[in-house]
């Protein structure tokens, strides 16, 4: 085999790793939260919530009003463009461009409980998706709140006013999607349990949305009647037969503290299990929505103690890799030891020439959730019989083969969020390499 010698090659290694972070959006562990709100009576900046692993996306609320628009993140951005009342959040911006750095999806929602919003026809609700695509997506306006940020999509949390024009306006950002090949836009929609929702049901049949988080709370159908009255099956047969995205992915929205919402709020182990039991019946699932960051993370740690529930595991997937346009294997589980969680994420590598069909490389992501790791730490990967391992290499930490396992250790320069890349090359006796189940990886601290 090849040796991993040069340093381009071990670029190419890290820049893959890197492009296998990004958002997935047919994944069935993602965890999103709303932000902007101040729900709990404080909140955290955007970026603060980037910097933990248990979040893949969020929402920033609200939009709140337009087409005259006008958006509100309770006192986290407060300067305006000269001679207007449009928000210019520089800061905020910086944090859009951390968290996408981060491999996480940030999207606008549009709506919300209270605001005064709507369309009163087609052809307004088109021109507001250029003004939309203009001053937060890939267009170029000359007045864009989030500056040369770039957001990754639109949502829809539509819970008044007119129902008029929502399709178009879809369809009309998505004519801007198809003809941008810069990156993936995402349309989602969030509306209330009972089917059809009131104002959001006519545009679900009608627009292609990629991602639905169903409030499972505040009605009669939400988390706290599972399992009789919780009513995920009908969305389910909605997204399979009557959306126009067949592939659609439903979230399970749910409060992320008990004065989140009036009623639904469920403990974590308690949607742990609910989503277990959803996620083997159901394939229309995607993963977790939280009203909001603020109640979820700032006061208990449900909000990772969920997310930990839903990415535990470790079954293979295939999925594309966007730096090789290759398929690849990848494989992830949480492991837990003691009081630390941590990600561990193993992706197959395509970024070297194999020399035989015997030859294999995988890179591992590690990350820590919740609290910080101190020093210290050591991570034991079995090995299956037939791996003889020829290079591996974690900069900064110590790495070595012994009785039948990968071992890495902490070399004291790791920062306190376990922020951890190394890559793995060898040969297997077999027909087909298999990644290293991460569920049964070995983590001390």
């Amino acid at each position: 085999m090849a040796v991993l010698q040069t340093i381009s090659v071990l670029a190419a290694l890290m820049a893959q790793l890197i492009s296998c972070a990004a958002f997935d959006v047919n994944s069935q562990s993602n965890f999103i939260a709303y932000w902007g709100q101040s729900s709990a009576g404080s909140q955290k900046s955007l970026g603060d919530y980037c910097k933990d692993s248990s979040v893949d996306a969020i929402a920033l609320a609200f939009l709140y009003q337009f087409p005259n628009t006008k958006l509100d993140f309770s006192s986290n951005c407060r300067s305006t463009f000269p001679g207007s009342d449009l928000l210019h959040c520089p800061d905020i911006a910086a944090d859009i461009k951390y968290c996408q750095s981060q491999g996480k999806a940030v999207l606008l929602s549009m709506g919300g409980a209270a605001g005064a919003y709507g369309f009163g026809s087609d052809s307004e609700a088109q021109t507001y998706a250029n003004t939309v695509w203009d001053m937060f997506l890939g267009g170029s306006g000359s007045q864009r709140p989030f500056d040369d940020a770039v957001l990754d999509g639109i949502d829809l949390d539509i819970e008044g006013g007119s129902t008029a024009g929502y399709a178009a306006y879809v369809a009309q950002l998505r004519s801007h999607f198809e003809a941008s090949s810069d990156k993936s836009y995402y349309i989602t929609g969030a509306p209330q349990c009972p089917f059809p929702d009131a104002m959001l049901g006519s545009t679900l049949n009608s627009a292609w949305f990629d991602m639905v988080f169903v409030q499972f709370y505040n009605n009669f159908c939400g988390l706290d009647a599972y399992p009789q009255g919780f009513n995920y099956e009908q969305w389910d047969a909605w997204a399979k037969s009557q959306s126009a995205n067949k592939n659609v992915k439903l979230y399970i929205g749910a409060p992320g503290s008990q004065s989140a919402a009036g009623r639904g709020y469920v403990d974590a182990s308690k949607i742990n299990s609910i989503v277990s039991d959803i996620r083997g019946k159901y394939s229309s699932f995607g993963g977790v929505m939280t009203w909001d960051a603020s109640q979820a993370f700032d006061s208990s740690s449900w909000g990772q103690s969920v997310s930990s529930g839903l990415k535990s595991g470790g079954a293979q997937k295939r999925a594309m890799d966007p730096y090789s346009g290759k398929l690849i294997s990848t494989r992830a589980a949480n492991v837990t030891a003691g009081a630390l969680h941590a990600r561990l994420e193993l992706i197959e590598s395509t970024a070297l020439e194999a020399d035989s069909a015997d030859t294999f490389a995988f890179l591992v992501r590690i990350q820590s959730v919740g609290q910080p790791i101190q020093r210290g730490w050591e991570m034991r990967i079995p090995l299956s019989a037939g791996i003889a391992v020829a290079e591996a290499s974690a900069q900064s930490h110590h790495i070595k083969v012994h009785e039948d396992m990968l071992v890495v250790a902490d070399g004291g320069s790791s920062d306190r969020s376990m922020a951890v890349a190394f890559w793995v090359a060898g040969r297997h006796a077999g027909n087909e390499f298999g990644l290293p189940d991460p569920a049964r990886i070995m983590l001390f601290a």
